[in-house]
């Protein structure tokens, strides 16, 4: 049955361009109406904080009605829909054509019901903020450095109060008191020149980009409780060992990015030094410390704001000058003292709790580099993240070039455990393309796992085979993929700590570290995965990736998620978009059958 109201936000005949769009472009809207009586049809449409504007729409030819659009008031987000008036003999009827419940794009709905509304997003950003070149082709490895490999047989510059692990092979376990604070670390020795001597392992597997977890002093072994943001930690190395292994990285054609911890410090640190362990007058210790202002007291000296309630964490007020002095805004900043001496970026630890105008700073300082990129830890979709009651404009140009992938790494396991249909995944993958710039869509850094997850073969329930297309999704997606540590050679693990084991030489799963490599040099040897316009589809359960450059440089891949042999049917294909089909019909794969959680690949 032919539906009487459409209009489809992913399709070119009804929104033009598609997408996010420049602040200077003008969109093209068109609604098809097969309503008897209509006398009115209105794009409704608001910017993020403003009163709702109404634009008329022109009743053209059939039962297309079309209006074009221009953002009134700059960057930042739109929200729309349509209103249809119709003027019956005895009654004036008004219905509504709203995005989809799941707020996904696409096609949507005709109500007349108002309380329903379910209103389309439209991105507006400043400039396109395309990353560097290199960063765009990479395939990064998060290293978490104290559980990648020691490079002695010893563990360096052993912290006070903490234990060693007996074997590599022990699994990470956490001293906490009655409060459940963690009161003795443990180290397993991971450090820079352990990095430096498995490079050549790394440029084998395919890695050309390495992400490493906080290096600068700090009691934990995560680093994420900074002591001293001019210092990388004994344990780690030095800023010779550190210049020795970013030169070497060069060398097997691999940069390096740090991770930014600047929301908060460690209680035990230069700034704040409750312990008393460092040189400094400390926020703690005085009112008269210069670093007292840097953090908000409830009562002076033990009552203060700490991160998520972890009592040696500390936050930073990142409005307050100095700080920012030290971070990116004084000479010998700490971004530029890190960044002059080779490091490639920076991702941004919890870039919800940075102020937009601390993280614009950053990048800023960070443009009188050549090549560099920022990124940041944003979980959710950060086109239209709201954190602490406002509105983040992350990747409107000038600030972040493009986030850490949450969502798609949660689409991947969700669509492998059966949680998620094909034509699901096609939706929720659509709505950030559809959201987000694209050039931030193809600087996402993506992951299936990562310190603060699960590891994703305990995700897939230790199914290997579902594993291995998790992986080749990784690698065919949109963005940069990002492998971590130990993921390629097997290892298990649930929540922190046990997703941070050592990492097992000598013992890796021969068959997983394989198809990592060969999922790696897939990507690595075809352009269009790395640089090609991104069309999802599904045919049926199986679910497809069409990555698109020109006519001559194109791939089709297909998977099929299911326990079952399945064949491929055209006829099936979602959503129905002709300028598809031709690519798909063209790599000559219509009577194929697929294995269970095998793929094609073309």
């Amino acid at each position: 049955m032919a539906k009487v109201v459409v209009f489809d936000s992913w399709n070119a005949l009804y929104k033009q361009p598609f997408g996010a769009v420049n602040a200077s472009a003008t969109v093209d809207f068109r609604i098809d109406i097969a309503l008897p009586y209509v006398a009115k049809v209105e794009l409704k449409i608001h910017k993020d904080g403003m009163e709702e504007q109404s634009f008329e729409m022109t009743h053209e030819q059939g039962i297309a009605y079309i209006v074009s659009f221009k953002p009134y008031a700059a960057t930042g987000l739109y929200f729309y829909y349509f209103k249809i008036q119709q003027n019956f003999d005895t009654e004036v009827r008004t219905t509504y054509y709203f995005n989809n419940r799941g707020m996904e794009g696409g096609e949507g709905f005709f109500t007349e019901n108002y309380d329903d509304v379910c209103t389309y997003q439209l991105t507006c950003f400043e400039y396109a903020d395309k990353a560097p070149e290199w960063y765009q082709n990479a395939v990064f490895y998060h290293i978490f450095v104290d559980r990648f490999f020691n490079a002695d047989d010893h563990v360096r510059a052993p912290k006070p109060d903490s234990f060693i692990y007996a074997r590599t092979e022990d699994t990470p376990y956490y001293i906490k008191n009655d409060k459940g604070e963690i009161v003795r670390w443990e180290f397993f020795g991971g450090n820079l020149d352990g990095i430096k001597q498995k490079l050549g392992y790394l440029k084998e597997l395919g890695i050309t980009g390495l992400y490493l977890s906080p290096i600068f002093e700090a009691k934990s072994n995560h680093k994420y409780d900074t002591s001293d943001y001019k210092k990388i930690d004994p344990m780690f190395g030095d800023e010779t060992i550190f210049a020795a292994l970013i030169q070497a990285a060069n060398e097997h054609g691999m940069r390096i990015i740090l991770d930014g911890v600047f929301n908060h410090v460690g209680e035990d640190s230069v700034y704040f030094n409750r312990n008393g362990h460092f040189d400094s007058v400390g926020a703690y210790q005085s009112v008269d410390s210069p670093y007292h202002h840097w953090f908000t007291f409830q009562n002076f000296p033990d009552q203060y704001d700490t991160w998520w309630g972890v009592s040696n964490l500390p936050v930073v007020n990142k409005r307050n000058a100095d700080f920012q002095r030290l971070i990116y805004a004084g000479k010998d900043s700490v971004i530029d003292h890190w960044t002059s001496r080779g490091v490639a970026g920076w991702r941004l630890d919890v870039a919800d709790e940075l102020p937009d105008a601390f993280i614009g700073g950053i990048r800023q300082t960070l443009l009188k580099y050549p090549d560099r990129v920022l990124i940041g830890e944003v979980w959710e979709d950060a086109t239209n993240k709201i954190a602490y009651n406002e509105r983040r404009h992350y990747l409107e140009g000038g600030m972040l070039q493009g986030v850490m992938n949450y969502p798609f790494r949660q689409i991947i396991i969700d669509l492998l455990n059966g949680n998620l249909t094909a034509q699901q995944a096609v939706q929720k993958t659509m709505a950030i393309k559809e959201n987000y710039p694209a050039e931030a869509l193809a600087a996402n850094l993506n992951n299936i796992g990562t310190h603060d997850t699960a590891r994703i073969l305990t995700m897939l329930s230790g199914n290997k085979a579902k594993l291995r297309l998790a992986v080749y999704l990784l690698m065919v997606l949109p963005g940069v993929p990002c492998v971590y540590y130990g993921d390629e050679a097997g290892l298990t693990g649930g929540a922190d700590p046990d997703n941070r084991k050592f990492y097992p030489w000598g013992r890796e799963d021969a068959d997983i570290s394989e198809f990592y490599r060969a999922a790696i040099k897939l990507r690595n040897t075809n352009e269009a995965l790395r640089k090609g316009e991104y069309h999802p589809f599904s045919l049926g359960v199986l679910f497809g990736v069409v990555r698109h450059v020109d006519e001559d440089n194109w791939h089709v891949f297909i998977m099929n998620p299911t326990h079952q042999e399945q064949e491929i049917d055209l006829t099936k294909i979602y959503p129905q978009r002709e300028d598809w089909i031709p690519i798909i019909q063209a790599a000559k794969i219509q009577k194929n059958k697929i294995a269970p959680y095998g793929f094609f690949f073309v």
